[in-house]
Order: C-alpha cells, then sequence, then structure tokens
C-alpha cells in the first residue's frame, strides 16, 4: 500500500487551516485506499503566531493585551488539540532538518497544500514547502496551493520555482495564483481546484460539529485585527436590529475587551466553529472560510469583499453564483435583509466542482 504525506499548515489553531487539512487527509485515504500522514512540521512562524507568550511584541499596551487573553488562549489551544488527535493521523513530529528530510523520504508521494503554503511572505521565504532536497523518488504534487499573492516574478522566487519544476502535478486554489505561476512555469499545466473543505459533504462536517446550543441568531466571524471589517459588523448590527435576531460575535482572535457592545461566544474550537455557522440564521464575515462552510452547510451569509487577499473571496462568489452575497464597504445590494438563495442550484454547482476537484485527486494518486 502506498504511504502519502501531506505537507500544509495543519498545525495552526487556525479554523480554516485545520478543517481544510482533516478534509483533505480524509478525502485522499477514501478515493486513494493508502496510507496517509499530515507531516508533522511546525514552522516558526506559526509557532510565534499561536504562542500564548505576551512578548511577541514589547509594546506595554499590546504585553497587557496579550496577557489578559492567555487563559482564553489556553481553553482554545486545547480544544484545538483535541480535535487534532481525534481527527486527524500525523508523522512523527519533525524537530530537526534531518527529521524532515528522513520523514518526506519515507513516503511514496507528497501533496503540499491547501492554505498558503506558497505565499513565501507569510512563510517567511520557508522552503520547506517546495521539496527541493527530497529525493526524485517521492512523487511530488500540490493540491489547491496558494501564493496568498506573493509576487513569483522577482529573482528571489527563482529557487521556489526551479523546485517546482519536479512537481508532477500542480493544483491551486485561485486563479490569481495559477496566473502567478503559469508565467513562470509555461511548460507546466496548473489547474484551479476547490479548497479542501468543499470535498467533504455537508453530512460528514455535521457528524464533526458539536451539539446546537442556541437559536435564532445573527453570527458574525471576524477573521484577525484588520479594520476592513469594521464596515462589516456595523452591517451585522443594523441587520440584527431589522431581524430582531440576536448578534453573536466569534472572532479567531478571542478578545473581550474589543467591541464591548456586541455579546462575545468566547474560546471556541473547530467543532464549535461548524456548530454556529451551521445554526445562524445568517453570518456575516470576513472571512474565506465563514463564507465556504456558509456554503458548504446552505447558511445565507454576507462576506466583506474589500479586505486583503480579496482574490479568493471574489472568486467563490463567482464560482457559486452569489455575488449578492457580497459586501462592499459594509453595503449590500440586496439592503438589510437575509439573503434569499436558491440552495439547491448552489448544491448543484458544488458537486459538479467537486467532481472536478476529486478527479484530480484521484489522478494523482494514481
Amino acid at each position: 500500500m502506498n504511504r502519502v504525506g501531506i505537507l500544509t499548515f495543519h498545525s495552526a489553531n487556525n479554523f480554516g487551516a485545520l478543517l481544510q487539512a482533516v478534509s483533505l487527509q480524509k478525502t485522499i485515504i477514501e478515493r486513494g485506499n493508502v496510507e496517509c500522514e499530515l507531516i508533522d512540521y511546525k514552522p516558526e512562524f506559526i509557532r510565534k503566531d499561536y504562542s500564548i507568550s505576551p512578548f511577541k511584541n514589547m509594546h506595554p499596551k499590546v504585553i497587557i493585551k496579550s496577557a489578559l487573553r492567555i487563559p482564553d488562549k489556553i481553553k482554545r489551544n486545547s480544544k484545538f488539540q483535541t480535535f487534532r488527535e481525534e481527527n486527524t493521523v500525523c508523522s512523527k513530529q519533525c524537530l530537526s532538518e534531518g527529521d524532515f528530510k528522513n520523514i518526506c523520504n519515507s513516503f511514496d508521494e507528497i501533496v503540499v497544500g491547501s492554505d498558503q503554503v506558497w505565499n513565501y511572505n507569510l512563510t517567511e521565504h520557508d522552503m520547506h514547502y517546495f521539496l527541493p532536497e527530497i529525493g526524485a523518488s517521492v512523487k511530488k504534487v500540490a493540491y489547491a496551493a496558494s501564493t496568498g499573492g506573493a509576487d513569483f516574478s522577482t529573482q528571489e522566487s527563482n529557487k521556489m520555482i526551479l523546485s517546482l519544476q519536479n512537481f508532477s502535478d500542480i493544483s491551486v486554489r485561485e486563479s490569481a495564483s495559477k496566473i502567478a505561476l503559469g508565467q513562470r512555469l509555461k511548460e507546466k499545466y496548473i489547474e484551479v481546484v476547490l479548497d479542501p473543505v468543499f470535498l467533504t459533504s455537508k453530512n460528514n462536517w455535521m457528524q464533526l460539529a458539536a451539539k446546537p446550543v442556541k437559536k435564532d441568531y445573527i453570527l458574525f466571524f471576524k477573521m484577525g485585527y484588520s479594520k476592513t471589517a469594521e464596515p462589516a459588523l456595523k452591517f451585522a448590527k443594523k441587520l440584527s436590529e431589522e431581524t430582531g435576531y440576536e448578534l453573536l460575535m466569534l472572532w479567531d482572535q478571542e478578545t473581550w475587551f474589543k467591541y464591548r457592545d456586541v455579546k462575545h461566544i468566547g474560546a471556541v474550537g473547530p467543532a464549535e466553529f461548524l456548530q454556529w455557522i451551521a445554526g445562524a440564521k445568517c453570518v456575516v464575515t470576513n472571512s474565506f472560510h465563514a463564507t465556504a462552510f456558509s456554503i458548504i452547510l446552505n447558511t445565507p451569509f454576507y462576506v466583506e469583499t474589500e479586505i486583503e487577499r480579496k482574490d479568493r473571496v471574489l472568486n467563490i462568489l463567482d464560482v457559486f453564483k452569489l455575488k449578492k452575497c457580497g459586501l462592499v464597504e459594509g453595503k449590500s445590494e440586496n439592503g438589510t435583509v437575509i439573503p434569499e438563495i436558491e440552495w439547491s442550484a448552489v448544491n448543484s454547482l458544488l458537486n459538479n466542482e467537486r467532481k472536478k476537484s476529486l478527479d484530480y485527486i484521484d489522478r494523482i494518486l494514481r
């Protein structure tokens, strides 16, 4: 039986990062009849980002705010780790460069992706995600990798492009990534496929979701600290007033001291994240993966499109013919109402797109 490794951001305590890793691994195991492990590589940039230390930034105010978040961080990290242990299979941990090479070379095939594994600005130029020193006997492929807007026309990307020449098959998550890489990899056919979360059905996701705890609410999910979500929050508040549904806020940073006028849900893990989206009357967000799960779980939603790295959000709205669910600086073409979505049409498009992506996975596993 062939052994397949997946190299992605599975160790990040980020809803989208972990859930896409879970979905891709389960899909590969089911489709390929193979042994499959997530390569347990935890890069420094992820360890720093999700550290509970309040001293990552030495500004006194930041230290104080970070210290106040420690209890929430501990609770949240524990929920993520429990979910990770229950729903993934990992390799031995890569504690050194030698470990990484040995573990990678033990596989017959390595799938790199999804997530922004090729956004070298985010990964601090981490070359591991390009597998430059892994033996030729290991088949190298990519599934839904994203460049995240990184510029691959520059000299600093030359080594990365050279490494990608050794990949048998390359697929990316956004058309912008296809264009960015296609200009340098002219002899490679690069496909655009769905983010891995779409490979798993609604029913299967609901089996992983926590039990519902509340009904008749509007969920505002905020990703990161970007102020571009402020207009979306203003829209969510107005939607709550117009519909009479309570507004609840879930933020991936779990900070109680911001937006005190909105009820915060608190620290949750991936299972609760799925449950809160599934049960909402409407989701308002600035997040790609909150948008993706709203589509999968057939929950009405709005997503702010005037955000950094907006290509992936605009692409998903275009694929599923849901441009009316986009907010532009907190304004909707529908007005302040819960959008009426013909879910049968959306699900039909999803089934068609899912089939194309599964066909790609079947092909790379041969």
